[in-house]
């Protein structure tokens, strides 16, 4: 029976939970400021446009959001110490806004849900996750970090893209897509140095940036492409690679001199390994062990060095450089 509410002071506390249900808008927090609700709190009843500012935090409880609107920097924080402590959200309209998100450290099975898709984002900050952050619909965000306190990831919408400099250094698993059609675009570059197992499913590209990645395990097929313009700006670099059966391909650009691919671990359990364009040179100095291994004129230089490399089919090499 209430329509607009309008919930801005900073400060503010809430010691139990909170299920907001009114027919109208919503609009919690203050830019700069901070609200606690420490029995948790949950908007998806909210009729209308849900207006996030500020801080927005609990003691180990949990938060649930419908579609949410931005309306300056905001961060969600559960301060989770057990499994209590789980953020669900659903679609985010940015505003150009940052937005953190976070559940606790070392917390396990602390998870953050994103369900909807997330438009017009500012920076995207994964700051301590105990447990997995899973982004199921399509982003768009400019800088995205996740530092060592954050256990697992999976981006798995459609389309994904990231307008500035991308980085992963979490301490779990990290999954880029789940189907071969899946895209993202990191257009400031992406270096991942995860410590757990990293999966690729989908086509990964970048605008004339560095794309750096260790060891990897293909998911679907795969392509990376730094769709390189510029000498020795867009190299891509990758670590061992198990194929689980798929194809990859990989590119930087032809004729763009020392655009090139440095592949240093095994590959292995790939179908077909294709270097589609590479300016500079395409090293592959590690164990090659694939069904078929394709390098046309649009390649460069090729070192092909791995001792105990195996080619099943026949390769005719094209590449017009060394």
């Amino acid at each position: 029976t209430v329509a607009n509410l309008a919930f801005t002071g900073n400060g503010s506390t809430v010691t139990n939970d909170i299920d907001f249900a009114n027919d109208g808008t919503l609009t919690l927090g203050a830019s700069g400021g901070t609200q606690t609700y420490n029995g948790g709190l949950d908007t998806s009843g909210v009729g209308s446009t849900v207006t996030l500012n500020g801080t927005i935090a609990t003691s180990n409880d949990a938060v649930t959001f419908g579609a949410v609107t931005l309306g300056s920097a905001t961060t969600i924080d559960t301060n989770a110490s057990n499994t209590t402590g789980d953020i669900a959200i659903g679609a985010v309209t940015g505003g150009s806004n940052n937005l953190t998100l976070t559940t606790g450290d070392n917390v396990a099975n602390s998870d953050i849900t994103a369900s909807g898709a997330i438009s017009g984002l500012g920076n995207l900050t994964l700051a301590d996750v105990g447990g997995t952050a899973t982004f199921s619909a399509n982003v768009a965000a400019a800088a995205l970090s996740a530092d060592s306190t954050v256990a697992n990831i999976a981006f798995t919408g459609g389309t994904n893209s990231f307008s500035g400099a991308a980085s992963f250094s979490n301490d779990g698993t990290l999954n880029l897509g789940n189907a071969s059609g899946d895209t993202f675009a990191f257009n400031g570059g992406v270096t991942e140095s995860t410590t757990g197992t990293v999966t690729l499913a989908s086509a990964i590209s970048s605008s004339d940036d560095a794309i750096s990645f260790g060891a990897v395990t293909l998911g679907a097929n795969t392509t990376i492409d730094t769709n390189a313009t510029t000498t020795s700006t867009a190299d891509l670099t990758i670590g061992a690679v198990t194929g689980g059966s798929n194809t990859l391909t990989l590119s930087t650009e032809n004729n763009i001199a020392n655009a090139d691919i440095t592949a240093s671990g095994a590959i292995s359990g790939v179908t077909t390994l294709t270097i589609s364009n590479a300016g500079g040179t395409a090293t592959l100095s590690g164990d090659v062990d694939v069904t078929t291994l394709a390098v046309g004129n649009t390649v460069a230089n090729l070192a092909f060095t791995g001792n105990g490399s195996t080619v099943t089919n026949d390769i005719d090499f094209a590449n017009d450089g060394t």
